[in-house]
């Protein structure tokens, strides 16, 4: 009866050990029949634990226990725990890029406050502003020109070249004004992202100037006709551009008598008095002093028998001015006049050479005339 009782108490730890129960106990105190099948449950106990504790992530367990699926076991948690380490260096070390990161970008933020130009750095892709170093208020001249500014950048991200390293003027306009800028571009990686830099200098002051300069330069000091630089700029224009112009070239009389007789102040005031005459006569023209005693006048659709003709009654009402009681010098002038016309090659310093001997050569007839 021993011997069948254990029997049945064996079969039934079998049948729940194969349901995969390891928790059932049917058998009896002293039950030897079923002692190898007792070890299976402690050892298939031991290795649920141990799977318990490895999906726990404890990669130190290892099994010996079914030769083969012990092995293919071990080899497992081996890889798992090699993978996991991989893994935690990976994080480790993007912790530690992340980090310096934020620190790079808050040094970053923290040395562009500090500087007077507005920084601004937008995502090359998505457009997104990432960085501002000033409020755009405090750097316009004019808020209202926030929205050419945002424009602007809208271009240059859309332009081919954007990413390099460029600089480029910007201007900004307003009623009554304008606000210009130097603008430096440059690449810069923002986190995982492609930026680009943009460092804005406001040269609003030096372009005034410059354009101040450029104005005081196109006139002539003394009489505020246009300088010879601008006289000559505008020669060259027209001549590029195939303009048909009358070449008239003038030259006072008598100047240097004036002003060795009378001095300069008398001299400038004969100046000043034949620039005016010149300027009243010729006010659809470009009216330039060349220096001295010399002006150029540009007559743009005048014939230049037309040109001759004004100019001598001009001469005329400078020479009736002899005949005044409180005149203390002859007024006059000569001149010489060249027609340009729109299939003209030569270029302009054999132009006015040509009016400057047709003026000599009036100058000598009419000296000629006075001698006689």
């Amino acid at each position: 009866m021993y011997y069948v009782q254990s029997v049945r108490e064996t079969t039934t730890l079998a049948s729940d050990i194969a349901q995969g129960d390891l928790d059932t106990n049917p058998l009896s105190p002293g039950n030897e029949v079923a002692a190898g099948l007792k070890s299976l449950q402690a050892s298939l106990r031991h290795l649920t634990w141990q799977t318990q504790q490895i999906a726990k992530g404890d990669y130190k367990q290892r099994v010996s226990f079914m030769g083969d699926f012990s092995e293919a076991l071990n080899n497992m948690v081996q890889q798992l725990d090699e993978r996991r380490t991989a893994l935690e260096q990976a994080v480790e070390v993007s912790e530690r890029k992340s980090q310096a990161l934020q620190r790079g970008i808050a040094v970053f933020e923290d040395i562009t406050a500090q500087m007077s130009q507005l920084i601004i750095v937008l995502n090359k892709d998505s457009k997104e502003e990432l960085l501002r170093n000033h409020p755009v208020e405090e750097v316009l001249l004019n808020p209202s020109t926030e929205p050419q500014l945002y424009e602007w950048l809208g271009a240059q991200l859309a332009d081919d070249r954007c990413g390099l390293k460029t600089t480029s003027d910007m201007e900004l306009t307003f009623e009554g004004g304008f606000q210009a800028f130097s603008v430096e571009q440059h690449p810069y990686i923002w986190g995982d992202n492609e930026a680009v830099v943009f460092i804005f200098t406001d040269v609003t002051a030096s372009r005034r100037e410059l354009s101040d300069l450029e104005e005081i330069a196109k006139y002539d000091p003394l009489t505020g006709v246009y300088s010879r630089h601008y006289g000559m700029l505008t020669f060259n224009q027209w001549l590029e551009n195939h303009v048909e112009f009358s070449l008239c070239f003038i030259d006072m009389d008598n100047l240097k008598y004036v002003n060795d007789k009378f001095g300069h102040n008398e001299g400038d005031a004969y100046i000043l008095m034949v620039a005016e005459q010149l300027r009243a006569f010729s006010d659809d023209s470009v009216l330039c002093r060349l220096g001295g005693d010399e002006f150029m006048l540009l007559a743009r659709d005048w014939a230049a028998s037309a040109a001759e003709e004004r100019l001598e009654r001009l001469r005329d009402k400078l020479v009736a001015k002899n005949d005044e009681p409180d005149s203390l010098y002859n007024h006059s002038m000569s001149y010489g006049v060249v027609g340009v016309t729109k299939a003209s090659k030569l270029p302009a310093s054999e132009l006015l050479s040509m009016a400057d001997e047709k003026m000599y050569f009036y100058k000598r007839a009419h000296k000629a005339q006075r001698t006689v």
